[in-house]
């Protein structure tokens, strides 16, 4: 039995030992978090047989994935979905890289781990448009509060406010709070720069408790304390469901096609699915009596399409065999994009750059194996500092173009986040001790969508999210840009900033967006809820299929999306074994 670092790793060999039945009473395509979730909870019922494919490899024993510092080095990778955009209208035809995750774990096995809920009239907004009491803030509380095991450094080695009854201390993912020893050295500079703020001073909040709006120390994130590596679906749901008799897990297993029976009649039946494994080409067969796609808000739009659901004349253009005319898939595509602004840091501040020195890796990991502590135990070196503000409507007002929709959304809302990462997001300044921060706009106005580029799987499919696309997200991503960029270069942050090099005093505002956009990768909304799919998660107008992912999710949160994954399939697991 192998081991890795105080967690245990199942051999790649044992996750398939169960028995493969002629029939699975479920099939779940996608072994990400919403995936990983159902294949533990619904096989807690010993006479369900459940089966979960996963297009990506085992990480078990890959100290890439567990080691939280090295968060960011699989994009791209053979971890990661490496999809490139469609050039961007806002971007000046730029065509953006959107990796996701392709590993047992999804994105929680490659992202920088921060876990962030945010406001909760988002959640409320997601049960009046699927019609599902149990995703309304009241409610899903729970299923948060039920996935989350909460660690506080005892004592707290700064001022934050933590709401500890939206926690619990025996869920299965661990979520860490920052001690001393895996602060980043650029941590108080940040957090003292916003709230001092003379525009609009940040207050201190803790954004898991259902509010909005506020800054956040420390973190949280999906880390284990007792010895520093990355908690996420695979460690905290996939091994449990994996030891059971009635589960088999196949990794490197890509579906491809979901057939149908009773095609041409009124309501078409989800029958099988084909995969193909490993680099082989060859298709297999599996029978099931339902299907849930957890594949993400990519995937899940793009196998619906391959398998001839989604719009009659998209699919028609591309000669595939139509199932089901359901107009809305692959649309409502929202993510939340960001823009880069990098300085240099003094030689002393600890960087992603440090870890290409040899000599100090090895003081790192020494530290790391003794204490559990120390810059391999920093997310990425991802900040522990999260700032997230509304404009003032005043403000708004200013910009000349029409804000009616920001303006009409639930006042805890922010619409702009704020953050930094002791890394250059951009390729050209990696070899400087380079700091990057970045705002982005959480509560996007305009849509993107999900195409396909043919009917070959193989072929990646054609993506845009959309970048600030409306008049009004671009106006409030500039704004909080040149706000950004005035607390960069103001007196607050001149201790660990020694020099901008992006974008510089030559560059223009359009210039910047063009060259420094980005993505938080939290890519949502493409097989809705409330447009394509009812209130039990099934497609409309077929039985025996569900979508339980990010792409059913029908409004995008405030902040980071995967504790909202989380607990969205915690609470449609509930639905399914409710209803026997």
């Amino acid at each position: 039995m192998k081991w890795t670092k105080g967690l245990f790793a199942l051999p790649a060999a044992e996750i398939c030992i169960a028995q493969a039945y002629a029939e699975y009473d479920i099939i779940i395509v996608g072994g990400g978090v919403a995936g990983l979730v159902l294949a533990d909870r619904l096989s807690e019922n010993a006479d369900s047989k459940v089966l979960l494919l996963e297009a990506g490899p085992d990480p078990s024993d890959d100290p890439l994935i567990s080691t939280p510092a090295f968060a960011g080095e699989s994009w791209p990778s053979k971890y990661s979905w490496n999809f490139t955009e469609v050039p961007q209208t806002n971007l000046g035809g730029f065509e953006p890289q959107l990796n996701l995750g392709h590993v047992l774990g999804g994105g929680s096995a490659i992202n920088f781990m921060a876990y962030c809920r945010g406001a909760q009239s988002v959640f409320n907004e997601w049960a009046n448009i699927s019609g599902i009491r149990e995703l309304a803030w009241d409610y899903i509380i729970d299923d948060f509060r039920g996935c989350a095991n909460l660690f506080i450094p005892d004592p707290l080695p700064y001022t934050q406010t933590i709401n500890e009854s939206v926690y619990s201390r025996d869920g299965k993912v661990f979520v860490s709070y920052d001690r001393s020893d895996r602060l980043s050295q650029l941590e108080p500079d940040f957090w003292n720069a916003w709230l001092d703020d003379l525009q609009q001073p940040a207050q201190v909040a803790d954004l898991n408790g259902g509010t909005g709006i506020g800054l956040v120390k420390g973190g949280p994130h999906a880390v284990r304390n007792s010895n520093g590596t990355r908690s996420y679906a695979w460690s905290s749901y996939g091994y449990r469901a994996a030891t059971r008799s009635n589960v088999k897990i196949l990794h490197s297993s890509r579906v491809i096609k979901i057939n149908f029976d009773n095609v041409g009649r009124d309501t078409p039946r989800a029958a099988s699915i084909n995969y193909v494994s490993g680099n082989s080409t060859s298709v297999k067969t599996i029978v099931g009596k339902e299907m849930i796609l957890s594949a993400g808000a990519i995937n899940t739009p793009r196998l619906l399409l391959l398998s001839g659901v989604g719009p009659k004349d998209h699919l028609n253009s591309l000669g595939i065999p139509l199932i089901k005319d359901s107009p809305e898939i692959g649309l409502n595509v929202r993510d939340h994009h960001l823009v880069v602004n990098i300085f240099q840091a003094p030689s002393n501040i600890i960087t992603a750059t440090s870890l290409s020195n040899a000599t100090r890796l090895a003081e790192f990991q020494a530290q790391y194996d003794s204490t559990s502590g120390g810059p391999l135990s920093e997310p990425g070196p991802q900040s522990s500092t999260f700032f997230t503000e509304r404009v003032p409507d005043d403000i708004l007002d200013s910009f000349g173009v029409n804000v009616s929709f920001h303006k009409s959304l639930p006042k805890d809302r922010p619409f702009l986040a704020y953050q930094y990462a002791g890394v250059s997001f951009l390729p050209q300044f990696a070899g400087l001790n380079a700091v990057t921060a970045f705002v982005a706009l959480v509560q996007p106005e305009a849509s993107g969508y999900v195409r396909l580029k043919s009917p070959n799987w193989q072929d990646d499919p054609v993506i845009s999210t959309n970048y600030f696309g409306s008049d009004a997200d671009l106006a409030i991503a500039k704004y909080g840009y040149h706000r950004l960029l005035n607390k960069t270069r103001s007196d607050a942050l001149s201790r660990v900033n020694v020099g901008e090099v992006f974008p510089g005093p030559n560059m223009t505002t359009t210039q910047a967006f063009q060259q420094g956009a980005q993505t938080y990768h939290h890519s949502v909304g493409s097989v809705s809820l409330g447009k394509v799919l009812d209130s039990q998660f099934r497609v409309k107008g077929i039985t025996g299929l569900r979508v339980i992912d990010s792409s059913a999710i029908p409004v995008i949160t405030t902040c980071h999306t995967q504790s909202s994954v989380y607990a969205l399939a915690e609470a449609a697991a509930k639905i399914i074994k409710a209803q026997g």
